[in-house]
């Protein structure tokens, strides 16, 4: 079975839990190529943003595992410059998958009443004095924590429920069946500070104190507010008007 993961610090605490042998082989890909992944690879689960579900409809997704913040803990993080202006533009950058390059028109426009223009970050970085979203572990090596704003405490506003990033999917809902019976049992057991803490990773002091203080907030192994909260990010597009129909989730 291979498993098409991510490349965050988060999804690498998964990881290190699961191990890679001959039953799971494990592989890393920017998010926005998760699903494509797994939709080439018939014998694979991969662990990708919920909004791909908008494209990929045909997915089963578990109801059991994935990647759920319900605090300041987040894959992202807003930079705003006081110098630019709020209605202009808001910049993507990093790791960027489908949650953001959705989201943030509908949580700028509930939560700031602005209907924001977006772009991509320029590979030169020039991007990096605009108001942006950044997504990924260059907010914890490079960037100043203490001046951004967390992307997950702004959806949980939205919609009264965890923040769910990712979630495990399958083509098929045997090959859920069988990695939810052969790991669900390692995934319901890890200790997110522990595992991190075990890293010998190229963050700065500042943000493994940061870390260390708020991996609390995470959550790979599913309850009913998790669910929830698939659920309910998933309407936020319908209501939107982005989407025509109501997605049909296929939880397994």
């Amino acid at each position: 079975m291979k498993l098409f993961l991510p490349n965050n610090i988060f999804s690498k605490i998964l990881s290190s839990a699961l191990k890679s042998d001959d039953e799971l082989i494990i592989n890393t890909n920017p998010s926005g190529l998760l699903s494509k992944n797994l939709i080439s690879n018939l014998d694979s689960v991969a662990l990708i943003p919920v909004l791909d579900l908008l494209n990929h409809k045909d997915l089963f997704i578990s109801k059991k595992a994935g990647i759920s913040f319900d605090e300041s803990l987040s894959n992202s993080y807003i930079y705003f410059n006081q110098h630019e202006k709020l209605d202009k533009e808001i910049v993507l950058a990093g790791d960027v998958s489908s949650n953001e390059a959705i989201l943030t028109k509908i949580l700028f426009s509930e939560t700031y009443n602005s209907n924001v223009q977006l772009s991509f970050e320029k590979i030169n970085g020039g991007a990096s004095t605009k108001n942006r979203v950044l997504v990924g572990d260059r907010n914890f090596i490079d960037e100043n924590l203490s001046s951004a704003i967390s992307f997950t405490e702004e959806i949980i506003e939205l919609i009264s429920a965890p923040y769910v990033n990712f979630v495990i999917a399958s083509n098929s809902e045997e090959m859920l069946n069988q990695f939810h019976l052969k790991f669900q049992k390692v995934i319901s057991s890890i200790d997110p500070i522990v595992c991190f803490e075990k890293f010998n990773n190229d963050f700065p002091p500042a943000a493994k104190n940061y870390l260390s203080d708020n991996l609390q907030h995470i959550t790979f192994s599913f309850d009913e507010q998790d669910i929830e909260g698939v659920t309910q990010l998933l309407q936020l597009p319908y209501f939107h008007g982005i989407i025509d129909d109501m997605i049909d989730i296929k939880f397994v």
